[in-house]
Protein backbone atom coordinates (compact mmCIF):
# COMPACT_ATOMS: atom_id res chain seq x y z
CA UNK A 1 0.00 0.00 0.00
CA UNK A 2 1.39 3.22 -1.21
CA UNK A 3 1.97 5.73 2.02
CA UNK A 4 0.54 9.36 1.84
CA UNK A 5 1.98 11.26 4.47
CA UNK A 6 1.07 14.68 6.30
CA UNK A 7 3.88 16.62 7.06
CA UNK A 8 3.29 17.71 10.72
CA UNK A 9 5.29 20.67 12.36
CA UNK A 10 4.92 22.00 15.41
CA UNK A 11 6.60 25.20 18.27
CA UNK A 12 5.59 24.80 21.93
CA UNK A 13 5.90 28.74 22.23
CA UNK A 14 3.29 30.70 20.94
CA UNK A 15 5.61 33.88 21.12
CA UNK A 16 5.73 34.88 17.23
CA UNK A 17 9.32 36.23 17.55
CA UNK A 18 10.51 32.81 18.60
CA UNK A 19 8.73 30.77 15.96
CA UNK A 20 9.00 32.72 13.00
CA UNK A 21 12.27 31.00 12.41
CA UNK A 22 11.11 27.62 14.14
CA UNK A 23 7.90 26.67 12.38
CA UNK A 24 9.18 27.37 8.38
CA UNK A 25 12.63 26.18 9.49
CA UNK A 26 10.78 22.73 10.00
CA UNK A 27 8.62 22.87 7.49
CA UNK A 28 12.02 23.84 4.75
CA UNK A 29 13.90 20.57 6.23
CA UNK A 30 10.74 18.15 6.08
CA UNK A 31 9.90 19.27 2.70
CA UNK A 32 13.29 19.19 1.41
CA UNK A 33 13.42 15.35 2.84
CA UNK A 34 10.27 14.45 1.38
CA UNK A 35 11.59 15.44 -2.28
CA UNK A 36 15.10 13.64 -1.84
CA UNK A 37 12.88 10.48 -0.72
CA UNK A 38 10.04 10.58 -3.15
CA UNK A 39 7.72 10.80 -0.83
CA UNK A 40 3.68 11.89 -1.31
CA UNK A 41 2.84 14.60 0.96
CA UNK A 42 -0.49 15.07 1.12
CA UNK A 43 -0.73 18.39 3.28
CA UNK A 44 1.38 19.98 5.80
CA UNK A 45 -0.08 20.90 8.86
CA UNK A 46 1.67 23.78 11.48
CA UNK A 47 0.98 25.06 15.10
CA UNK A 48 2.29 26.81 17.80
CA UNK A 49 1.16 25.31 20.78
CA UNK A 50 2.39 23.43 23.42
CA UNK A 51 2.14 19.19 23.91
CA UNK A 52 1.87 19.26 27.08
CA UNK A 53 -1.96 19.26 27.60
CA UNK A 54 -4.51 18.33 25.44
CA UNK A 55 -6.55 20.25 22.49
CA UNK A 56 -4.08 20.85 20.06
CA UNK A 57 -6.97 21.70 16.86
CA UNK A 58 -4.09 21.09 14.31
CA UNK A 59 -3.25 18.11 15.67
CA UNK A 60 -6.76 16.48 16.33
CA UNK A 61 -7.58 17.35 12.89
CA UNK A 62 -4.79 15.55 11.30
CA UNK A 63 -5.70 12.11 13.71
CA UNK A 64 -9.66 12.68 12.60
CA UNK A 65 -8.33 13.30 8.41
CA UNK A 66 -5.66 10.26 8.99
CA UNK A 67 -9.05 8.23 10.14
CA UNK A 68 -10.94 9.10 7.48
CA UNK A 69 -8.25 7.83 5.15
CA UNK A 70 -7.06 10.92 3.34
CA UNK A 71 -3.36 9.93 4.85
CA UNK A 72 -1.45 6.63 6.45
CA UNK A 73 1.94 8.19 7.13
CA UNK A 74 3.28 10.96 9.23
CA UNK A 75 7.03 12.61 8.59
CA UNK A 76 7.44 14.75 11.98
CA UNK A 77 11.56 16.50 12.44
CA UNK A 78 10.86 14.07 16.02
CA UNK A 79 8.65 12.30 17.82
CA UNK A 80 8.22 14.44 20.53
CA UNK A 81 6.46 17.03 18.35
CA UNK A 82 3.31 14.41 18.04
CA UNK A 83 2.85 14.55 21.82
CA UNK A 84 3.93 15.65 25.47
CA UNK A 85 1.11 14.02 26.96
CA UNK A 86 -0.53 10.25 27.83
CA UNK A 87 -3.43 10.54 25.87
CA UNK A 88 -2.26 12.24 22.82
CA UNK A 89 0.54 9.45 23.00
CA UNK A 90 -2.17 6.60 23.16
CA UNK A 91 -3.77 7.84 20.53
CA UNK A 92 -0.78 8.54 17.69
CA UNK A 93 0.02 4.43 18.75
CA UNK A 94 -3.47 2.86 18.78
CA UNK A 95 -3.87 4.45 15.29
CA UNK A 96 -0.67 1.90 14.27
CA UNK A 97 -2.47 -0.37 15.85
CA UNK A 98 -5.70 -0.31 13.86
CA UNK A 99 -3.54 0.24 10.64
CA UNK A 100 -5.17 3.55 10.19
CA UNK A 101 -1.22 4.53 10.30
CA UNK A 102 1.37 2.80 8.54
CA UNK A 103 4.46 4.72 9.66
CA UNK A 104 5.55 7.50 11.41
CA UNK A 105 8.77 8.59 9.94
CA UNK A 106 11.59 11.27 10.86
CA UNK A 107 14.78 11.82 10.17
CA UNK A 108 16.48 10.31 12.19
CA UNK A 109 14.29 6.69 12.40
CA UNK A 110 10.75 5.46 10.95
CA UNK A 111 8.39 3.57 12.99
CA UNK A 112 6.50 0.93 12.18
CA UNK A 113 3.09 -1.13 13.34
CA UNK A 114 5.93 -3.56 14.69
CA UNK A 115 6.14 -4.34 18.74
CA UNK A 116 9.78 -3.37 18.68
CA UNK A 117 9.14 -0.12 16.91
CA UNK A 118 5.55 0.93 19.03
CA UNK A 119 7.90 -0.12 22.05
CA UNK A 120 10.57 2.36 21.08
CA UNK A 121 8.14 5.36 19.96
CA UNK A 122 5.90 4.86 23.36
CA UNK A 123 9.16 5.12 25.10
CA UNK A 124 10.33 7.95 23.27
CA UNK A 125 6.60 9.61 23.65
CA UNK A 126 7.07 8.84 27.26
CA UNK A 127 10.56 10.18 27.65
CA UNK A 128 9.37 13.29 26.35
CA UNK A 129 6.41 13.45 28.94
CA UNK A 130 9.02 12.88 31.49
CA UNK A 131 11.36 15.70 30.33
CA UNK A 132 8.22 18.29 29.97
CA UNK A 133 7.06 17.27 33.89
CA UNK A 134 10.44 17.95 35.15
CA UNK A 135 11.00 21.26 33.32
CA UNK A 136 7.18 21.83 34.99
CA UNK A 137 8.47 21.12 38.21
CA UNK A 138 11.77 23.47 37.24
CA UNK A 139 9.31 26.42 36.60
CA UNK A 140 7.05 25.69 39.47
CA UNK A 141 10.06 25.48 42.39
CA UNK A 142 11.66 28.62 40.33
CA UNK A 143 8.15 30.49 40.74
CA UNK A 144 8.15 29.45 44.18
CA UNK A 145 11.61 30.85 45.36
CA UNK A 146 10.82 34.08 43.34
CA UNK A 147 7.76 34.63 45.17
CA UNK A 148 8.48 33.58 48.95
CA UNK A 149 11.84 34.10 48.93
CA UNK A 150 12.56 37.38 46.59
CA UNK A 151 8.96 38.56 47.51
CA UNK A 152 8.28 39.52 43.19
CA UNK A 153 5.11 39.10 41.64
CA UNK A 154 4.89 35.54 39.18
CA UNK A 155 3.80 36.27 35.16
CA UNK A 156 2.00 38.88 34.03
CA UNK A 157 2.16 42.52 35.43
CA UNK A 158 -1.08 43.21 37.12
CA UNK A 159 -3.02 46.68 35.81
CA UNK A 160 -0.76 49.46 36.77
CA UNK A 161 2.59 47.93 36.24
CA UNK A 162 4.18 46.36 33.37
CA UNK A 163 6.56 43.31 32.82
CA UNK A 164 10.49 44.84 31.91
CA UNK A 165 13.08 42.53 30.66
CA UNK A 166 16.60 44.85 31.50
CA UNK A 167 18.33 45.15 28.20
CA UNK A 168 21.49 44.06 29.87
CA UNK A 169 21.37 41.67 32.21
CA UNK A 170 18.15 40.16 30.30
CA UNK A 171 16.42 40.11 34.02
CA UNK A 172 12.62 39.86 34.26
CA UNK A 173 11.08 42.29 36.56
CA UNK A 174 7.72 44.12 37.11
CA UNK A 175 7.88 47.81 37.29
CA UNK A 176 5.46 50.92 37.70
CA UNK A 177 3.31 51.81 34.49
CA UNK A 178 4.16 55.60 34.61
CA UNK A 179 1.00 56.34 32.40
CA UNK A 180 -1.41 53.89 34.36
CA UNK A 181 -0.71 53.74 38.36
CA UNK A 182 -0.95 57.63 39.14
CA UNK A 183 -4.56 57.27 37.39
CA UNK A 184 -5.39 54.30 39.15
CA UNK A 185 -4.39 55.76 42.46
CA UNK A 186 -5.99 59.42 41.46
CA UNK A 187 -9.41 56.78 40.75
CA UNK A 188 -8.62 55.57 44.41
CA UNK A 189 -8.44 58.70 46.08
CA UNK A 190 -11.64 59.78 44.75
CA UNK A 191 -13.70 56.72 45.65
CA UNK A 192 -12.63 57.65 49.41
CA UNK A 193 -14.30 60.74 49.31
CA UNK A 194 -17.37 58.97 49.24
CA UNK A 195 -19.25 61.77 47.14
CA UNK A 196 -19.15 59.44 44.42
CA UNK A 197 -20.14 55.77 43.87
CA UNK A 198 -17.84 53.49 42.27
CA UNK A 199 -19.36 53.78 38.59
CA UNK A 200 -18.75 57.43 38.26
CA UNK A 201 -15.65 57.32 39.22
CA UNK A 202 -14.90 54.56 36.75
CA UNK A 203 -16.63 57.33 34.30
CA UNK A 204 -14.36 59.83 35.54
CA UNK A 205 -11.15 57.53 34.79
CA UNK A 206 -12.41 56.32 31.55
CA UNK A 207 -13.81 59.42 29.99
CA UNK A 208 -12.17 62.58 31.67
CA UNK A 209 -8.52 61.23 32.38
CA UNK A 210 -8.51 59.02 29.48
CA UNK A 211 -7.73 55.50 30.54
CA UNK A 212 -6.98 53.00 28.86
CA UNK A 213 -5.94 49.16 28.94
CA UNK A 214 -2.74 48.14 28.52
CA UNK A 215 -2.39 46.76 25.29
CA UNK A 216 -1.04 43.40 24.39
CA UNK A 217 -1.34 40.98 21.11
CA UNK A 218 -5.06 40.04 21.28
CA UNK A 219 -6.61 42.87 23.14
CA UNK A 220 -6.50 45.93 25.24
CA UNK A 221 -6.05 49.67 24.69
CA UNK A 222 -9.76 50.12 25.33
CA UNK A 223 -11.94 51.61 28.65
CA UNK A 224 -12.00 49.62 31.86
CA UNK A 225 -15.03 48.13 32.19
CA UNK A 226 -17.08 47.89 35.01
CA UNK A 227 -16.06 44.25 36.05
CA UNK A 228 -11.82 45.12 35.69
CA UNK A 229 -12.71 47.70 38.04
CA UNK A 230 -14.48 46.02 40.68
CA UNK A 231 -11.65 43.68 40.63
CA UNK A 232 -8.91 46.57 40.77
CA UNK A 233 -10.49 47.27 43.87
CA UNK A 234 -10.50 44.37 45.43
CA UNK A 235 -7.22 42.96 44.97
CA UNK A 236 -4.80 43.42 48.01
CA UNK A 237 -1.85 43.74 46.15
CA UNK A 238 -2.42 47.54 45.44
CA UNK A 239 -1.85 47.98 49.25
CA UNK A 240 1.18 45.37 49.14
CA UNK A 241 -0.22 41.74 49.91
CA UNK A 242 0.32 39.04 47.17
CA UNK A 243 -2.02 36.74 47.09
CA UNK A 244 -1.51 33.15 45.08
CA UNK A 245 -1.91 29.40 45.53
CA UNK A 246 1.59 29.35 47.08
CA UNK A 247 0.87 31.43 49.75
CA UNK A 248 0.64 35.44 51.24
CA UNK A 249 4.13 37.47 51.17
CA UNK A 250 4.18 40.68 51.25
CA UNK A 251 5.74 42.85 48.56
CA UNK A 252 8.40 45.03 48.08
CA UNK A 253 6.44 47.00 44.76
CA UNK A 254 5.09 49.98 44.70
CA UNK A 255 1.19 50.36 46.05
CA UNK A 256 -1.32 52.96 46.05
CA UNK A 257 -3.39 52.73 48.79
CA UNK A 258 -2.69 51.78 52.94
CA UNK A 259 -4.43 48.59 54.28
CA UNK A 260 -7.04 50.46 56.04
CA UNK A 261 -8.35 52.46 53.09
CA UNK A 262 -8.50 48.93 51.21
CA UNK A 263 -10.61 47.38 54.08
CA UNK A 264 -12.76 50.88 53.61
CA UNK A 265 -13.14 50.71 50.19
CA UNK A 266 -14.64 46.84 50.91
CA UNK A 267 -17.31 48.35 52.57
CA UNK A 268 -17.97 50.84 49.74
CA UNK A 269 -18.47 48.62 47.35
CA UNK A 270 -20.82 46.28 49.09
CA UNK A 271 -22.30 43.44 46.83
CA UNK A 272 -19.05 44.20 44.94
CA UNK A 273 -16.81 44.16 47.57
CA UNK A 274 -14.65 40.88 49.12
CA UNK A 275 -16.95 39.17 50.64
CA UNK A 276 -14.43 37.38 52.79
CA UNK A 277 -12.87 41.08 54.21
CA UNK A 278 -9.00 41.06 54.67
CA UNK A 279 -7.43 38.57 57.20
CA UNK A 280 -6.35 41.12 60.39
CA UNK A 281 -3.64 41.44 62.58
CA UNK A 282 -4.67 42.60 66.24
CA UNK A 283 -2.09 43.73 68.74
CA UNK A 284 -2.13 42.26 72.92
CA UNK A 285 -3.95 39.31 71.36
CA UNK A 286 -2.71 36.11 72.62
CA UNK A 287 -1.04 37.95 76.04
CA UNK A 288 -4.32 39.37 77.68
CA UNK A 289 -6.98 36.95 79.60
CA UNK A 290 -10.44 37.28 81.13
CA UNK A 291 -10.66 38.15 84.69
CA UNK A 292 -13.94 36.89 84.72
CA UNK A 293 -13.65 33.43 83.33
CA UNK A 294 -9.83 32.76 82.50
CA UNK A 295 -10.29 32.37 78.99
CA UNK A 296 -8.44 34.29 76.10
CA UNK A 297 -9.08 37.68 74.77
CA UNK A 298 -10.02 38.16 71.14
CA UNK A 299 -10.46 41.27 69.06
CA UNK A 300 -12.59 41.97 66.08
CA UNK A 301 -13.32 44.50 63.30
CA UNK A 302 -16.83 46.24 63.37
CA UNK A 303 -18.06 48.73 60.48
CA UNK A 304 -21.20 50.69 60.39
CA UNK A 305 -22.57 52.88 57.89
CA UNK A 306 -25.38 55.36 58.58
CA UNK A 307 -27.36 55.53 55.47
CA UNK A 308 -27.43 59.08 53.58
CA UNK A 309 -31.23 58.61 52.39
CA UNK A 310 -33.11 57.69 55.43
CA UNK A 311 -30.05 58.06 58.14
CA UNK A 312 -30.23 54.68 59.66
CA UNK A 313 -27.73 53.04 61.07
CA UNK A 314 -26.89 49.50 60.37
CA UNK A 315 -23.97 46.85 60.79
CA UNK A 316 -21.94 46.36 57.64
CA UNK A 317 -21.70 42.45 57.85
CA UNK A 318 -19.86 40.87 55.15
CA UNK A 319 -23.39 39.78 53.58
CA UNK A 320 -25.03 43.15 54.22
CA UNK A 321 -25.10 44.98 50.89
CA UNK A 322 -28.09 47.12 51.76
CA UNK A 323 -29.66 49.54 54.37
CA UNK A 324 -32.20 47.50 55.85
CA UNK A 325 -34.74 50.29 56.00
CA UNK A 326 -34.55 51.87 52.52
CA UNK A 327 -33.28 49.03 50.93
CA UNK A 328 -30.48 51.32 48.91
CA UNK A 329 -27.28 49.48 47.80
CA UNK A 330 -24.09 50.13 49.78
CA UNK A 331 -22.23 50.84 46.47
CA UNK A 332 -25.01 53.60 45.16
CA UNK A 333 -24.68 55.37 48.90
CA UNK A 334 -23.03 58.60 48.17
CA UNK A 335 -21.76 61.11 51.38
CA UNK A 336 -22.54 57.93 53.61
CA UNK A 337 -21.09 58.44 57.14
CA UNK A 338 -19.12 55.16 58.10
CA UNK A 339 -17.96 54.32 61.21
CA UNK A 340 -15.19 51.73 62.56
CA UNK A 341 -14.38 50.11 65.53
CA UNK A 342 -12.02 47.39 67.29
CA UNK A 343 -13.33 45.71 70.34
CA UNK A 344 -11.92 43.32 72.60
CA UNK A 345 -13.83 40.43 74.21
CA UNK A 346 -13.63 37.38 75.94
CA UNK A 347 -13.86 34.46 73.92
CA UNK A 348 -15.85 32.76 76.42
CA UNK A 349 -14.16 29.27 75.28
CA UNK A 350 -14.11 28.36 79.05
CA UNK A 351 -17.61 29.82 80.15
CA UNK A 352 -19.83 30.51 77.44
CA UNK A 353 -22.18 32.79 80.26
CA UNK A 354 -19.32 34.97 80.96
CA UNK A 355 -20.19 38.53 80.91
CA UNK A 356 -17.18 40.64 81.09
CA UNK A 357 -18.12 43.72 78.36
CA UNK A 358 -16.07 43.83 75.31
CA UNK A 359 -13.65 47.40 75.65
CA UNK A 360 -12.51 49.20 72.33
CA UNK A 361 -8.99 49.40 71.67
CA UNK A 362 -8.76 53.56 72.23
CA UNK A 363 -9.91 52.93 76.32
CA UNK A 364 -7.81 50.02 76.45
CA UNK A 365 -4.29 51.78 74.93
CA UNK A 366 -5.21 54.34 77.32
CA UNK A 367 -5.31 52.25 80.32
CA UNK A 368 -1.49 50.80 78.71
CA UNK A 369 -0.08 54.48 78.19
CA UNK A 370 -1.37 55.82 81.24
CA UNK A 371 0.72 51.99 82.97
CA UNK A 372 3.96 53.28 81.09
CA UNK A 373 3.38 57.05 82.24
CA UNK A 374 3.41 55.68 85.91
CA UNK A 375 6.66 55.12 85.81
CA UNK A 376 8.10 57.38 82.87
CA UNK A 377 11.57 58.63 82.96
CA UNK A 378 13.25 61.79 80.71
CA UNK A 379 16.56 60.80 79.27
CA UNK A 380 18.84 62.81 81.80
CA UNK A 381 16.97 61.15 84.92
CA UNK A 382 17.92 57.63 82.70
CA UNK A 383 21.47 58.73 82.51
CA UNK A 384 21.88 59.71 85.91
CA UNK A 385 20.16 56.54 87.13
CA UNK A 386 22.38 54.36 85.17
CA UNK A 387 25.54 56.53 86.32
CA UNK A 388 24.76 55.97 90.06
CA UNK A 389 23.48 52.29 89.86
CA UNK A 390 26.71 51.46 88.97
CA UNK A 391 28.18 53.15 91.57
CA UNK A 392 26.07 51.76 93.96
CA UNK A 393 27.37 48.49 92.35
CA UNK A 394 31.07 49.03 92.72
CA UNK A 395 31.20 47.27 96.26
CA UNK A 396 28.52 44.53 94.94
CA UNK A 397 31.46 43.66 92.11
CA UNK A 398 33.93 43.35 94.35
CA UNK A 399 31.82 40.81 96.79
CA UNK A 400 30.61 39.14 94.05
CA UNK A 401 34.68 38.91 92.40
CA UNK A 402 35.63 37.07 96.12
CA UNK A 403 32.17 34.82 96.09
CA UNK A 404 33.48 33.68 92.71
CA UNK A 405 36.89 33.21 93.45
CA UNK A 406 36.28 30.76 96.78
CA UNK A 407 33.77 28.88 94.70
CA UNK A 408 36.58 28.44 91.76
CA UNK A 409 38.92 27.47 94.33
CA UNK A 410 36.46 25.05 95.98
CA UNK A 411 35.52 23.56 92.36
CA UNK A 412 39.74 23.06 91.52
CA UNK A 413 40.15 21.23 95.09
CA UNK A 414 37.03 19.13 94.10
CA UNK A 415 38.49 17.87 90.60
CA UNK A 416 41.75 17.17 92.43
CA UNK A 417 40.17 14.92 94.74
CA UNK A 418 38.20 12.85 91.84
CA UNK A 419 41.51 12.38 90.12
CA UNK A 420 42.91 11.65 93.59
CA UNK A 421 40.10 8.96 94.48
CA UNK A 422 40.54 7.69 90.96
CA UNK A 423 43.92 7.41 91.10
CA UNK A 424 43.23 5.22 94.51
CA UNK A 425 41.09 3.07 92.72
CA UNK A 426 44.02 1.63 90.17
CA UNK A 427 46.65 1.83 92.13
CA UNK A 428 48.33 -1.74 92.47
CA UNK A 429 48.03 -1.57 96.32
CA UNK A 430 44.18 -1.49 95.44
CA UNK A 431 44.36 -4.81 93.82
CA UNK A 432 42.21 -6.62 96.32
CA UNK A 433 40.59 -3.71 97.54
CA UNK A 434 42.45 -3.12 100.95
CA UNK A 435 42.69 0.24 100.03
CA UNK A 436 39.47 1.35 98.77
CA UNK A 437 36.68 -1.00 98.26
CA UNK A 438 33.76 -0.98 95.16
CA UNK A 439 30.94 0.08 96.38
CA UNK A 440 33.05 2.99 98.85
CA UNK A 441 34.30 4.32 95.51
CA UNK A 442 31.08 4.58 93.52
CA UNK A 443 29.42 6.34 96.95
CA UNK A 444 32.22 8.65 97.06
CA UNK A 445 32.94 9.28 93.19
CA UNK A 446 29.27 10.06 92.85
CA UNK A 447 29.24 12.28 96.21
CA UNK A 448 32.51 14.14 94.69
CA UNK A 449 30.72 14.29 90.83
CA UNK A 450 27.34 15.96 92.49
CA UNK A 451 29.73 18.88 94.48
CA UNK A 452 31.32 19.26 91.36
CA UNK A 453 28.46 20.31 89.00
CA UNK A 454 26.86 22.33 92.14
CA UNK A 455 29.71 24.21 92.34
CA UNK A 456 30.23 24.71 88.14
CA UNK A 457 26.49 25.65 88.03
CA UNK A 458 27.70 28.49 90.82
CA UNK A 459 31.02 29.31 89.15
CA UNK A 460 28.86 30.20 86.58
CA UNK A 461 26.10 32.02 87.77
CA UNK A 462 27.95 34.43 89.48
CA UNK A 463 29.63 35.22 86.22
CA UNK A 464 26.69 35.71 84.42
CA UNK A 465 24.89 37.84 86.61
CA UNK A 466 28.33 39.84 87.20
CA UNK A 467 28.24 40.31 83.35
CA UNK A 468 24.46 40.53 82.41
CA UNK A 469 24.38 43.73 85.49
CA UNK A 470 25.06 46.67 83.04
CA UNK A 471 22.99 44.79 79.98
CA UNK A 472 19.74 44.49 82.86
CA UNK A 473 20.35 47.85 84.42
CA UNK A 474 20.47 49.90 80.49
CA UNK A 475 17.64 47.83 79.02
CA UNK A 476 15.68 48.44 82.35
CA UNK A 477 15.80 52.60 82.54
CA UNK A 478 15.71 52.42 78.72
CA UNK A 479 12.20 50.47 78.71
CA UNK A 480 11.31 53.32 81.20
CA UNK A 481 12.95 56.33 79.46
CA UNK A 482 11.40 54.98 75.71
CA UNK A 483 8.29 52.98 76.27
CA UNK A 484 5.67 55.55 76.07
CA UNK A 485 7.32 56.83 72.23
CA UNK A 486 7.22 53.49 70.71
CA UNK A 487 3.86 52.35 72.46
CA UNK A 488 2.36 55.56 70.52
CA UNK A 489 4.20 54.94 67.43
CA UNK A 490 5.46 51.55 66.99
CA UNK A 491 3.91 48.48 64.99
CA UNK A 492 1.85 45.78 66.32
CA UNK A 493 4.49 43.41 67.15
CA UNK A 494 6.25 46.19 69.11
CA UNK A 495 3.27 47.41 70.88
CA UNK A 496 2.27 43.75 72.27
CA UNK A 497 5.92 42.99 73.12
CA UNK A 498 5.55 46.26 75.39
CA UNK A 499 2.46 45.32 77.11
CA UNK A 500 4.12 41.70 77.85
CA UNK A 501 7.29 43.34 79.43
CA UNK A 502 4.74 45.31 82.20
CA UNK A 503 3.92 41.96 83.29
CA UNK A 504 3.29 38.09 83.28
CA UNK A 505 -0.16 38.46 84.37
CA UNK A 506 -2.48 40.50 82.03
CA UNK A 507 -6.08 40.15 83.23
CA UNK A 508 -8.76 42.70 81.44
CA UNK A 509 -11.67 42.58 83.94
CA UNK A 510 -14.69 45.30 83.90
CA UNK A 511 -13.26 46.93 81.09
CA UNK A 512 -9.89 47.97 83.53
CA UNK A 513 -6.86 46.58 83.03
CA UNK A 514 -4.99 44.81 85.60
CA UNK A 515 -1.33 44.11 85.82
CA UNK A 516 0.75 42.08 87.80
CA UNK A 517 3.79 44.33 86.94
CA UNK A 518 7.28 43.71 86.68
CA UNK A 519 9.10 44.62 89.63
CA UNK A 520 11.80 46.95 88.61
CA UNK A 521 9.16 49.01 86.73
CA UNK A 522 6.69 49.79 90.05
CA UNK A 523 10.52 50.10 91.87
CA UNK A 524 11.13 52.82 89.73
CA UNK A 525 7.84 54.54 90.23
CA UNK A 526 8.10 54.52 93.93
CA UNK A 527 12.10 55.84 93.55
CA UNK A 528 10.34 58.89 91.11
CA UNK A 529 7.93 59.59 93.72
CA UNK A 530 10.31 59.20 96.42
CA UNK A 531 12.59 61.88 94.66
CA UNK A 532 9.76 64.14 93.79
CA UNK A 533 8.70 64.55 97.05
CA UNK A 534 12.01 65.39 98.38
CA UNK A 535 13.37 67.69 95.56
CA UNK A 536 10.12 68.81 93.33
CA UNK A 537 10.55 69.28 89.57
CA UNK A 538 13.60 66.92 90.29
CA UNK A 539 15.68 66.76 87.23
CA UNK A 540 19.31 65.85 87.45
CA UNK A 541 22.05 68.44 86.61
CA UNK A 542 25.74 68.37 86.40
CA UNK A 543 26.12 71.33 88.75
CA UNK A 544 23.67 69.69 91.58
CA UNK A 545 24.63 66.92 94.17
CA UNK A 546 22.39 64.05 94.40
CA UNK A 547 24.04 62.30 97.17
CA UNK A 548 20.98 62.11 99.35
CA UNK A 549 18.80 61.07 96.50
CA UNK A 550 21.49 58.10 95.24
CA UNK A 551 20.18 55.98 98.14
CA UNK A 552 16.88 55.99 97.18
CA UNK A 553 17.70 53.49 94.45
CA UNK A 554 19.24 50.63 96.20
CA UNK A 555 15.80 48.74 96.05
CA UNK A 556 16.25 48.56 92.73
CA UNK A 557 19.56 48.22 92.43
CA UNK A 558 19.00 44.75 94.60
CA UNK A 559 16.42 43.80 92.52
CA UNK A 560 17.96 44.20 89.66
CA UNK A 561 20.76 42.20 91.05
CA UNK A 562 18.82 39.16 91.94
CA UNK A 563 18.90 39.60 95.78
Amino acid sequence: MKVKYFIYCRKSSESEDKQILSLPAQERELKTYAKEHDLDVVDVISESKSAFKMGREGYSDMLARIIKGEANGILCWHANRLSRNAVDAGYVIYALDQKQLLEIKTQGRTYYNTPNDKFLLGLELGISKKDSDEKSENVKRGNREKFLTRKEWIGLAKMGYVNYIEPYTKVKKIVVDKERLPLLQRAVKLLLTGAYTPMEVLDKLNNEWGFRTRKTKKMGAKPMCASGFYKFLSDPYYYGLMVRSEGEVWGHHQTIITKAEFDRIQIMLGRHGRHSFTKHEFPYRGVLRCGGCGAAITSEHKWQIICPECKTKFNRGQTTIQCPSCKTFVDQMKNYKLLHYVYFHCTKRAHPDCTERSITIEKLEEQIDNELKRFEVSESFKDWAIAHLNELNDKEVDDRETVRTNYKEAYDDCVKKLDNLFRMKISPQNVNGDVIGEDQYIQERKTLLAEKEDLLAKVNDTNKRMNDWYDLTEKTFNFACYARYWFANGDLRTKTSILSTLGSNLILKDKKLLIDGHKPFFLIEKCLSSIKAEVPEFEPAKNIDFTSQMYSLPAIASHLLGD
